[in-house]
Protein backbone atom coordinates (compact mmCIF):
# COMPACT_ATOMS: atom_id res chain seq x y z
CA UNK A 1 0.00 0.00 0.00
CA UNK A 2 1.02 3.60 -0.66
CA UNK A 3 -0.15 6.57 1.42
CA UNK A 4 -0.59 9.95 -0.27
CA UNK A 5 -1.44 13.38 1.13
CA UNK A 6 -2.95 15.77 -1.39
CA UNK A 7 -2.36 19.53 -1.49
CA UNK A 8 -5.67 20.18 0.31
CA UNK A 9 -4.66 17.90 3.20
CA UNK A 10 -6.88 14.99 2.22
CA UNK A 11 -5.07 11.67 2.66
CA UNK A 12 -5.49 8.62 0.45
CA UNK A 13 -4.23 5.06 0.38
CA UNK A 14 -3.57 3.13 -2.83
CA UNK A 15 -3.39 -0.67 -2.76
CA UNK A 16 -3.96 -3.89 -4.64
CA UNK A 17 -4.97 -7.31 -3.30
CA UNK A 18 -3.04 -10.42 -2.33
CA UNK A 19 -2.29 -12.15 -5.60
CA UNK A 20 -2.18 -8.77 -7.36
CA UNK A 21 -4.81 -6.41 -8.71
CA UNK A 22 -6.97 -4.48 -9.13
CA UNK A 23 -5.72 -1.05 -7.98
CA UNK A 24 -7.97 0.45 -5.30
CA UNK A 25 -7.93 4.00 -3.86
CA UNK A 26 -9.26 4.74 -0.35
CA UNK A 27 -9.75 7.98 1.48
CA UNK A 28 -7.72 7.90 4.68
CA UNK A 29 -7.64 9.94 7.88
CA UNK A 30 -5.02 12.68 7.83
CA UNK A 31 -3.09 11.02 10.65
CA UNK A 32 -2.90 7.79 8.65
CA UNK A 33 -4.56 5.61 11.30
CA UNK A 34 -7.76 4.55 9.56
CA UNK A 35 -9.50 4.26 6.21
CA UNK A 36 -12.63 6.34 5.66
CA UNK A 37 -14.36 4.28 2.97
CA UNK A 38 -14.44 0.89 1.24
CA UNK A 39 -12.29 2.16 -1.62
CA UNK A 40 -12.82 2.60 -5.35
CA UNK A 41 -11.29 0.41 -8.07
CA UNK A 42 -9.49 2.71 -10.51
CA UNK A 43 -7.56 0.22 -12.66
CA UNK A 44 -7.53 -3.48 -13.52
CA UNK A 45 -4.54 -4.95 -15.35
CA UNK A 46 -2.41 -8.11 -15.66
CA UNK A 47 -0.95 -8.74 -12.20
CA UNK A 48 -1.19 -5.01 -11.40
CA UNK A 49 0.20 -4.32 -7.93
CA UNK A 50 2.55 -2.21 -5.83
CA UNK A 51 1.16 1.15 -6.90
CA UNK A 52 2.97 4.38 -5.98
CA UNK A 53 1.01 7.66 -6.02
CA UNK A 54 2.69 10.85 -7.22
CA UNK A 55 1.34 14.32 -8.13
CA UNK A 56 2.93 16.85 -10.47
CA UNK A 57 1.52 19.83 -12.41
CA UNK A 58 -2.07 18.90 -11.68
CA UNK A 59 -1.76 15.24 -12.71
CA UNK A 60 -2.07 12.29 -10.38
CA UNK A 61 0.34 9.55 -11.43
CA UNK A 62 0.10 5.91 -10.42
CA UNK A 63 3.28 3.94 -10.99
CA UNK A 64 2.35 0.25 -11.29
CA UNK A 65 4.34 -2.91 -12.05
CA UNK A 66 2.43 -5.36 -14.22
CA UNK A 67 2.94 -8.76 -15.77
CA UNK A 68 4.68 -10.56 -12.91
CA UNK A 69 7.90 -10.09 -10.96
CA UNK A 70 10.32 -11.77 -13.33
CA UNK A 71 8.62 -11.05 -16.66
CA UNK A 72 6.72 -7.80 -16.25
CA UNK A 73 7.05 -4.12 -17.05
CA UNK A 74 6.37 -0.72 -15.49
CA UNK A 75 3.13 1.12 -16.26
CA UNK A 76 2.30 4.75 -15.50
CA UNK A 77 -1.31 5.93 -15.19
CA UNK A 78 -2.24 9.63 -15.10
CA UNK A 79 -5.40 11.60 -14.47
CA UNK A 80 -6.51 15.04 -13.31
CA UNK A 81 -8.74 13.27 -10.76
CA UNK A 82 -7.37 10.79 -8.27
CA UNK A 83 -10.32 8.48 -8.98
CA UNK A 84 -9.74 8.64 -12.75
CA UNK A 85 -10.44 7.92 -15.47
CA UNK A 86 -6.74 7.23 -16.05
CA UNK A 87 -4.65 7.30 -19.22
CA UNK A 88 -2.10 4.51 -19.50
CA UNK A 89 1.48 4.35 -20.77
CA UNK A 90 4.08 1.57 -20.48
CA UNK A 91 7.33 3.36 -19.62
CA UNK A 92 9.91 0.65 -18.84
CA UNK A 93 10.44 -2.91 -20.09
CA UNK A 94 13.27 -5.43 -20.25
CA UNK A 95 13.57 -5.11 -24.01
CA UNK A 96 16.99 -6.15 -25.28
CA UNK A 97 18.60 -6.02 -21.83
CA UNK A 98 19.22 -8.80 -19.32
CA UNK A 99 17.52 -6.79 -16.56
CA UNK A 100 14.30 -8.76 -16.21
CA UNK A 101 11.20 -7.27 -14.68
CA UNK A 102 11.80 -4.33 -14.14
CA UNK A 103 9.49 -4.21 -11.17
CA UNK A 104 7.85 -2.14 -8.40
CA UNK A 105 9.38 1.23 -9.09
CA UNK A 106 9.17 4.65 -7.48
CA UNK A 107 9.66 8.15 -8.91
CA UNK A 108 12.05 10.34 -6.91
CA UNK A 109 13.20 13.92 -7.35
CA UNK A 110 16.19 15.82 -6.01
CA UNK A 111 16.33 19.30 -4.43
CA UNK A 112 17.90 20.73 -7.59
CA UNK A 113 15.11 19.45 -9.86
CA UNK A 114 16.57 16.23 -11.23
CA UNK A 115 14.52 13.04 -11.56
CA UNK A 116 15.26 9.35 -11.21
CA UNK A 117 13.46 6.04 -10.94
CA UNK A 118 14.14 3.15 -8.57
CA UNK A 119 13.05 -0.39 -9.33
CA UNK A 120 14.13 -3.92 -8.59
CA UNK A 121 15.13 -6.91 -10.67
CA UNK A 122 14.32 -10.47 -9.61
CA UNK A 123 17.76 -12.10 -9.53
CA UNK A 124 17.04 -15.69 -8.57
CA UNK A 125 18.83 -16.73 -5.35
CA UNK A 126 20.13 -13.19 -4.73
CA UNK A 127 16.55 -11.98 -4.41
CA UNK A 128 15.57 -8.48 -5.48
CA UNK A 129 18.46 -6.34 -6.76
CA UNK A 130 17.80 -2.58 -6.74
CA UNK A 131 18.48 -0.44 -9.84
CA UNK A 132 18.51 3.33 -10.34
CA UNK A 133 17.42 4.65 -13.75
CA UNK A 134 17.73 8.12 -15.30
CA UNK A 135 14.41 9.85 -15.86
CA UNK A 136 13.00 13.06 -17.38
CA UNK A 137 9.60 14.37 -18.43
CA UNK A 138 8.14 14.71 -21.93
CA UNK A 139 4.55 15.88 -22.56
CA UNK A 140 3.72 15.32 -18.89
CA UNK A 141 4.83 11.67 -19.03
CA UNK A 142 7.92 10.27 -17.31
CA UNK A 143 10.60 8.92 -19.67
CA UNK A 144 12.70 6.27 -17.93
CA UNK A 145 15.93 4.56 -19.02
CA UNK A 146 16.79 4.60 -22.75
CA UNK A 147 14.51 3.61 -25.64
CA UNK A 148 17.11 1.50 -27.46
CA UNK A 149 14.71 -0.08 -29.99
CA UNK A 150 12.70 3.14 -30.55
CA UNK A 151 9.34 1.56 -29.73
CA UNK A 152 8.41 4.35 -27.33
CA UNK A 153 9.21 2.36 -24.17
CA UNK A 154 12.36 2.83 -22.12
CA UNK A 155 14.74 0.02 -21.21
CA UNK A 156 17.02 -0.19 -18.15
CA UNK A 157 20.58 1.04 -18.44
CA UNK A 158 23.61 -0.60 -16.84
CA UNK A 159 25.47 2.64 -16.10
CA UNK A 160 24.13 6.16 -15.66
CA UNK A 161 25.13 9.49 -14.13
CA UNK A 162 23.93 9.63 -10.55
CA UNK A 163 21.59 12.58 -9.94
CA UNK A 164 23.54 13.58 -6.82
CA UNK A 165 27.33 13.36 -6.77
CA UNK A 166 28.66 11.21 -3.96
CA UNK A 167 31.40 12.87 -1.92
CA UNK A 168 32.22 9.57 -0.24
CA UNK A 169 31.70 5.93 -1.17
CA UNK A 170 28.99 4.48 1.02
CA UNK A 171 29.01 0.80 1.89
CA UNK A 172 26.52 -0.67 4.36
CA UNK A 173 27.97 -2.02 7.58
CA UNK A 174 28.52 -5.76 7.54
CA UNK A 175 31.21 -6.55 10.14
CA UNK A 176 30.34 -6.59 13.83
CA UNK A 177 32.48 -6.94 16.97
CA UNK A 178 29.35 -6.94 19.18
CA UNK A 179 30.82 -4.22 21.40
CA UNK A 180 27.78 -1.91 21.33
CA UNK A 181 24.73 -2.29 23.62
CA UNK A 182 22.39 -2.65 20.62
CA UNK A 183 22.42 -4.78 17.51
CA UNK A 184 23.88 -3.07 14.45
CA UNK A 185 21.36 -2.22 11.75
CA UNK A 186 22.52 -4.83 9.24
CA UNK A 187 21.08 -7.62 11.40
CA UNK A 188 17.53 -8.94 11.22
CA UNK A 189 15.88 -11.65 13.24
CA UNK A 190 14.54 -14.36 10.96
CA UNK A 191 11.57 -14.77 13.33
CA UNK A 192 9.94 -12.55 15.94
CA UNK A 193 12.71 -12.22 18.54
CA UNK A 194 12.45 -13.55 22.08
CA UNK A 195 14.36 -10.77 23.80
CA UNK A 196 15.18 -12.82 26.90
CA UNK A 197 17.18 -15.21 24.74
CA UNK A 198 19.76 -12.90 23.17
CA UNK A 199 22.11 -10.40 24.77
CA UNK A 200 25.03 -8.07 24.05
CA UNK A 201 25.48 -7.23 27.74
CA UNK A 202 25.72 -10.62 29.41
CA UNK A 203 29.31 -11.01 28.18
CA UNK A 204 30.64 -7.69 26.96
CA UNK A 205 32.01 -7.82 23.43
CA UNK A 206 30.11 -11.02 22.66
CA UNK A 207 26.70 -11.87 21.23
CA UNK A 208 24.96 -14.46 23.40
CA UNK A 209 22.24 -16.56 21.76
CA UNK A 210 20.35 -18.77 24.21
CA UNK A 211 18.77 -21.80 22.59
CA UNK A 212 15.03 -22.14 22.12
CA UNK A 213 13.49 -25.51 21.32
CA UNK A 214 13.34 -26.46 17.64
CA UNK A 215 13.69 -29.61 15.58
CA UNK A 216 15.74 -28.11 12.73
CA UNK A 217 17.64 -24.99 11.75
CA UNK A 218 14.74 -23.79 9.61
CA UNK A 219 12.45 -23.88 12.65
CA UNK A 220 14.98 -22.20 14.93
CA UNK A 221 13.53 -19.02 16.42
CA UNK A 222 16.84 -17.61 17.60
CA UNK A 223 18.45 -16.79 14.28
CA UNK A 224 20.08 -13.51 13.22
CA UNK A 225 20.60 -12.83 9.52
CA UNK A 226 21.85 -10.19 7.11
CA UNK A 227 21.63 -9.90 3.34
CA UNK A 228 24.41 -11.29 1.21
CA UNK A 229 26.05 -8.55 -0.84
CA UNK A 230 28.34 -8.54 -3.84
CA UNK A 231 28.99 -11.40 -6.22
CA UNK A 232 31.87 -12.94 -4.25
CA UNK A 233 31.60 -12.86 -0.47
CA UNK A 234 33.06 -14.52 2.61
CA UNK A 235 31.59 -14.50 6.12
CA UNK A 236 33.61 -15.67 9.13
CA UNK A 237 32.66 -15.89 12.79
CA UNK A 238 34.33 -16.95 16.04
CA UNK A 239 32.11 -19.24 18.14
CA UNK A 240 32.67 -20.09 21.81
CA UNK A 241 30.74 -23.32 22.40
CA UNK A 242 31.77 -23.89 26.03
CA UNK A 243 28.24 -23.17 27.34
CA UNK A 244 26.31 -25.52 25.06
CA UNK A 245 23.74 -27.87 26.59
CA UNK A 246 22.83 -31.39 25.49
CA UNK A 247 20.66 -31.27 22.38
CA UNK A 248 21.90 -27.82 21.40
CA UNK A 249 23.17 -26.81 17.97
CA UNK A 250 24.64 -23.47 16.98
CA UNK A 251 26.82 -21.87 14.34
CA UNK A 252 26.88 -20.14 10.96
CA UNK A 253 24.53 -20.64 8.02
CA UNK A 254 23.78 -19.38 4.52
CA UNK A 255 20.21 -19.67 3.33
CA UNK A 256 18.27 -19.16 0.17
CA UNK A 257 15.20 -21.32 0.67
CA UNK A 258 17.59 -24.09 1.80
CA UNK A 259 18.70 -23.85 5.44
CA UNK A 260 22.25 -25.19 5.43
CA UNK A 261 24.67 -24.53 8.28
CA UNK A 262 27.93 -25.51 9.94
CA UNK A 263 28.40 -25.47 13.68
CA UNK A 264 28.77 -27.40 16.92
CA UNK A 265 26.23 -29.84 18.34
CA UNK A 266 26.33 -31.27 21.86
CA UNK A 267 25.18 -34.85 22.33
CA UNK A 268 25.41 -36.70 25.68
CA UNK A 269 28.08 -34.39 26.99
CA UNK A 270 30.29 -34.45 23.87
CA UNK A 271 30.77 -31.69 21.28
CA UNK A 272 30.73 -32.44 17.56
CA UNK A 273 31.48 -30.40 14.49
CA UNK A 274 28.37 -30.95 12.41
CA UNK A 275 26.69 -30.03 9.14
CA UNK A 276 23.00 -29.41 8.64
CA UNK A 277 21.56 -29.68 5.15
CA UNK A 278 17.97 -28.51 5.08
CA UNK A 279 17.03 -30.60 8.10
CA UNK A 280 19.46 -33.49 7.59
CA UNK A 281 22.18 -33.56 10.27
CA UNK A 282 25.65 -35.06 9.82
CA UNK A 283 28.20 -35.32 12.62
CA UNK A 284 31.63 -34.64 11.10
CA UNK A 285 34.00 -35.14 14.05
CA UNK A 286 34.18 -34.83 17.80
CA UNK A 287 35.96 -31.67 18.92
CA UNK A 288 37.66 -30.56 22.13
CA UNK A 289 38.43 -27.09 23.42
CA UNK A 290 35.83 -24.37 23.42
CA UNK A 291 36.31 -22.17 20.32
CA UNK A 292 36.02 -22.67 16.58
CA UNK A 293 36.11 -20.40 13.52
CA UNK A 294 33.33 -20.97 10.98
CA UNK A 295 33.21 -19.63 7.42
CA UNK A 296 30.92 -19.58 4.42
CA UNK A 297 32.02 -18.54 0.91
CA UNK A 298 29.39 -17.51 -1.64
CA UNK A 299 29.89 -17.13 -5.38
CA UNK A 300 26.64 -15.50 -6.49
CA UNK A 301 27.38 -15.68 -10.23
CA UNK A 302 27.89 -19.45 -10.10
CA UNK A 303 25.33 -19.81 -7.26
CA UNK A 304 27.85 -21.85 -5.29
CA UNK A 305 28.02 -21.88 -1.50
CA UNK A 306 30.75 -23.64 0.55
CA UNK A 307 31.24 -24.12 4.30
CA UNK A 308 34.55 -24.23 6.18
CA UNK A 309 35.96 -24.48 9.71
CA UNK A 310 39.26 -23.67 11.41
CA UNK A 311 40.80 -23.86 14.87
CA UNK A 312 43.43 -21.14 14.30
CA UNK A 313 41.70 -18.63 11.94
CA UNK A 314 44.42 -19.30 9.34
CA UNK A 315 43.92 -22.79 7.96
CA UNK A 316 40.31 -23.28 6.90
CA UNK A 317 39.12 -26.77 6.02
CA UNK A 318 36.34 -27.35 3.49
CA UNK A 319 33.43 -29.17 5.11
CA UNK A 320 30.78 -30.87 3.01
CA UNK A 321 29.84 -30.41 -0.63
CA UNK A 322 29.14 -27.09 -2.32
CA UNK A 323 25.46 -26.29 -2.72
CA UNK A 324 23.26 -23.87 -4.65
CA UNK A 325 20.78 -21.49 -3.07
CA UNK A 326 17.21 -20.92 -4.22
CA UNK A 327 14.81 -18.02 -3.99
CA UNK A 328 12.23 -18.57 -1.27
CA UNK A 329 10.31 -17.03 1.62
CA UNK A 330 10.31 -13.68 -0.25
CA UNK A 331 13.96 -13.19 0.67
CA UNK A 332 17.21 -13.33 -1.21
CA UNK A 333 20.34 -15.11 -0.05
CA UNK A 334 21.14 -14.47 3.60
CA UNK A 335 23.95 -15.33 5.96
CA UNK A 336 23.52 -15.59 9.70
CA UNK A 337 24.04 -17.03 13.16
CA UNK A 338 21.81 -19.42 15.06
CA UNK A 339 21.29 -21.35 18.28
CA UNK A 340 18.58 -23.93 19.02
CA UNK A 341 18.03 -27.07 21.10
CA UNK A 342 16.20 -30.20 19.99
CA UNK A 343 15.53 -31.30 23.59
CA UNK A 344 14.26 -28.07 25.09
CA UNK A 345 15.27 -24.56 26.11
CA UNK A 346 18.80 -24.15 27.36
CA UNK A 347 22.45 -23.66 26.51
CA UNK A 348 24.17 -20.68 24.94
CA UNK A 349 26.34 -19.85 21.97
CA UNK A 350 28.75 -16.93 22.32
CA UNK A 351 29.91 -15.15 19.15
CA UNK A 352 32.95 -12.89 19.55
CA UNK A 353 32.93 -11.19 16.14
CA UNK A 354 31.45 -11.50 12.67
CA UNK A 355 33.44 -10.50 9.58
CA UNK A 356 31.88 -10.15 6.12
CA UNK A 357 34.01 -9.39 3.05
CA UNK A 358 32.41 -8.87 -0.36
CA UNK A 359 33.36 -7.78 -3.86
Amino acid sequence: PCPFWDEDGQAYLGRSRHGAGPIIIHKMSADGTRLLDEGMTVYTGPVAEGTKIFKKDGYYYLSIPEGGVGTGWQTILRSKNIYGPYEKKVVLEQGSTTINGPHQGAIVDTPDGQWAFFHFQHHHALGRVVHLQPMHWENDWPVIGVDFDRNGIGEPVYVCQKPIESKTIFAPQTDDDFSTPNLSLQWQFNHNPVNTHWSLNERRGWLALKALKAATLRESRNMLTQKCMGYLSTATVLLDFSALADGQRGGLFCTGSLYNGIGISREEGKNYLYLEKNGDVQQVKMVSGKKIYLRVMLDAKKNRCQLFYSFDNRNFILCGDAYSLKFGDWKGARVGLYSYNTLGIGGKCYFDWFNYDFN
